[in-house]
């Protein structure tokens, strides 16, 4: 070998040595940037499974002043306003490692203020809201006004008009009524309990309360009650146990609590009643109304309290809320009934929950102590993502999702089981349109068709995969979910049509002679489906508005309705079904056709040499040994389904419905995700919510596709051999 061919040797060498170096590394790195995508989305989603802690950041003595009856405390934490009946209206600041004694000048009496020792005080509303009966008995509502300055925080109680009543008269429920008078309220709603009855009244400023009075059930003892958000009803609890609406328009039965009852109160928007009770028990109601009748339903449970419970006070953020008895509080999150903290603490009066639920204040025997508590997500949790979930306003537990509402009492519901549910729908819908279609298709292509022919379908087909999905799911929504909802029946009689035109033909074919057959029929059998779906198009039309009026009343979207309940949606799993799987079928055609067309022609031949037909040997020889190839094509094909985004988006009405049918849409993981993450807040729920779904997306494919690669080796090693 001479010098000059020795060099071009080891160049070649070199060559190839580099570039195995190049494709392993390009390999490499391929593998760590997917596997660091993986990494960011996990790390950007497991903070939702983080624990709620609970730390003490100080303990105040000479606080005896502050076992009060109604404690609010600011959302800093650093400063409380109570209402004591020997101390009267104080503001408390809650300075680090501070005693009482050393702030007193801080403390303030506001002008207005019912004279001490007051009689009762009462808090009507987590907001800022108290109403006090002085020690002549009238009643005050007083509204605290926070101030915050750069030096300090403090507060002021705007004080209403007295409202009359008589020193017989135990306020045992209150709530303030909208309105023109001072601080823009007109009246206060007041209940008074009596041995045997409890007495309500709607008192005027400076005016004689006239009362009216409701009775209760025989041997009920009244212990507690509390007004619902509207005034309409009274939630009264009772020493045997009972819970009982009063003033609603549908009588309702009591509910049996199985305790005495001690306290009640209301998370985030008035709408859920906590019942406590004698032996720490914790609880949620609702009245819910369904098939015309009411009914008062316990619908979330928690864990109990050790000794009485004697309060409860809401987050103003979130459905979160503080339960306390004499020997400690534990903070509870309604919608998962997790127990968020809690801890052992001897409370004599109030204890207080900031707005937004991250600072704790109770009160002891001459001292106070303060927690703070960081729940990251309070409102998540394993079994919210999967089980079903008791809604407010709803009569069962059900998978819902509404990251959002028109309010923030409003409760959030991630269920992700619709959106997993409306993957697998619309993927489902998508593969059977395009996977009979692709397979075939390839088969027919690769075993039949003349070459001239393949030449023009397979680069046809190919060239469909170029189309942007935002350009099929753009057609599919504004085009074709109007056409179909019009031509409906001239669509779904389409098939039978067609499949009897083509039976027609076939027979009509067998009779041709074998010259023009030959001529015009080996490897184009194709093209004459072309004026058979065209005529199948034309009598479909033609026949669709009679087929339609005899068997459907002349609307086929009002017969759904009325005879089976089924709402037709526009856009829906059929318009999904066509879109997305015009944007399959490519993949699959491609895949499955390469995987034909590699069969060793030597099988085929000895197929058809022993006797066999073309369709026989097609059927029978080349579908099976290119089997593991075809599954590869439709495993792509179905992962491209589960990750489409904008067909989806555009195609459906994305509703989060968990119903099989084909005339209503679905929500997928996708689509949530896209129509979502522009109202999703930085580091919020919903925003590792979102992460979380991509997650789920991610490890749902890798799994699907690890499992395809695994199947389809077996197969290859099944039919290697032939």
């Amino acid at each position: 070998m001479d010098s000059d061919s020795q060099k071009n040797s080891k160049s070649a060498k070199r060559i190839d040595r580099f570039m195995s170096w190049l494709v392993s590394a390009g390999g490499a790195l391929i593998i760590a940037a997917v596997l660091g995508m993986m990494v960011f989305i996990a790390l950007e989603a497991l903070p939702l499974f983080r624990g709620a802690k609970i730390r003490e950041l100080d303990s105040y003595s000479t606080l005896g002043a502050i076992n009060s009856d109604v404690v609010f405390l600011h959302e800093s934490g650093k400063c409380a306003a109570t209402f004591g009946l020997a101390e009267g209206f104080r503001v408390l600041p809650l300075l680090q490692n501070a005693q009482l004694a050393q702030v007193q000048s801080d403390i303030t009496h506001n002008a207005g203020a019912p004279t001490l020792p007051w009689k009762s005080a009462r808090m009507a509303n987590a907001s800022g809201l108290a109403v006090v009966q002085g020690a002549n008995s009238w009643a005050y509502a007083a509204e605290i006004h926070w101030e915050k300055t750069e030096e300090h925080i403090s507060a002021h109680a705007e004080w209403s008009e007295p409202y009359f009543a008589s020193p017989s008269d135990n306020l045992i429920a209150a709530r303030p009524i909208k309105g023109r008078g001072p601080m823009g309220r007109k009246s206060l709603q007041i209940a008074a309990l009596d041995p045997d009855s409890v007495r309500f009244a709607n008192a005027q400023p400076e005016s004689k309360i006239e009362w009216e009075k409701w009775p209760l059930p025989p041997n009920a003892t009244p212990s507690v009650a509390e007004w619902s958000a509207d005034g309409s009803m009274l939630y009264v609890g009772t020493k045997e146990g009972q819970l009982i609406v009063l003033g609603s328009d549908n009588e309702l039965p009591p509910s049996d609590f199985g305790e005495p009852i001690t306290a009640l109160g209301f998370v985030l928007g008035h709408n859920s009643l906590l019942v406590g009770g004698a032996n720490g028990k914790l609880a949620a109601y609702q009245v819910i109304h369904r098939d015309g009748a009411a009914k008062l339903q316990c619908f979330h449970t928690f864990k109990p309290l050790d000794g009485v419970a004697t309060g409860f006070m809401a987050s103003l953020r979130d459905k979160r809320f503080l339960a306390w008895s004499d020997k400690g509080f534990s903070v509870n999150h309604l919608t998962t009934e997790k127990r968020l903290a809690s801890c052992e603490a001897d409370i004599r009066g109030a204890a207080a929950l900031s707005p937004r639920g991250d600072f704790i204040l109770a009160s002891g025997d001459g001292s106070a102590r303060k927690w703070q508590l960081d729940a990251f997500h309070p409102e998540v949790s394993w079994s919210l993502f999967w089980r079903k979930i008791h809604y407010e306003g709803y009569a069962e537990p059900q998978h819902v999702w509404q990251s959002g509402g028109a309010s923030d009492d409003i409760e959030p519901k991630f269920s992700l089981v619709p959106l997993l549910f409306g993957t697998i729908k619309g993927t489902f819908y998508a593969m059977l349109f395009a996977f009979p279609i692709a397979v075939l298709s390839a088969l027919y292509a690769s075993q039949f068709a003349s070459p001239k022919l393949r030449g023009a379908i397979k680069p046809t087909v190919e060239i469909m995969a170029g189309l942007p999905s935002v350009v099929l799911g753009f057609i599919a929504g504004l085009v074709l979910a109007p056409l179909l909802e019009n031509w409906m029946m001239a669509v779904l009689m389409v098939i039978p049509v067609a499949f009897i035109l083509a039976l027609l033909l076939m027979l009509a074919w067998l009779k041709l002679p074998k010259p023009f057959r030959d001529k015009f029929g080996n490897g184009k059998e194709a093209l004459w489906l072309i004026p058979v779906i065209i005529l199948s198009l034309a009598i479909s039309s033609w026949i669709a508005p009679t087929a339609e009026n005899l068997f459907f009343g002349g609307d086929y979207r009002n017969w759904l309705y009325q005879g089976h309940g089924i709402l037709y949606d526009q856009r829906n799993s059929i318009v999904v079904g066509f879109a997305m799987g015009f944007a399959v079928i490519p993949i699959i055609f491609s895949i499955s056709e390469d995987a034909f067309t590699a069969v060793p022609k030597s099988l085929s031949s000895a197929s058809l040499a022993c006797g066999a037909s073309p369709w026989q040997t097609a059927w029978r020889v080349v579908l099976p040994t290119a089997s593991p190839g075809v599954f590869s094509a439709v495993m792509v094909g179905f992962g491209r389904a589960i990750g489409e985004t904008m067909i989806v988006l555009m195609a459906t009405g994305n509703t989060p419905l968990m119903d099989w049918g084909p005339f209503n849409g679905m929500r997928t993981l996708s689509a949530n995700i896209a129509v979502e993450i522009p109202e999703a807040p930085h580091q919020g729920t919903l925003y590792r919510i979102l992460f979380f779904t991509a997650l789920l997306l991610f490890v749902l494919t890798f799994f699907l596709n690890t499992a395809a690669e695994l199947i389809r080796q077996s197969l290859r090693k099944r039919y290697e051999s032939m």
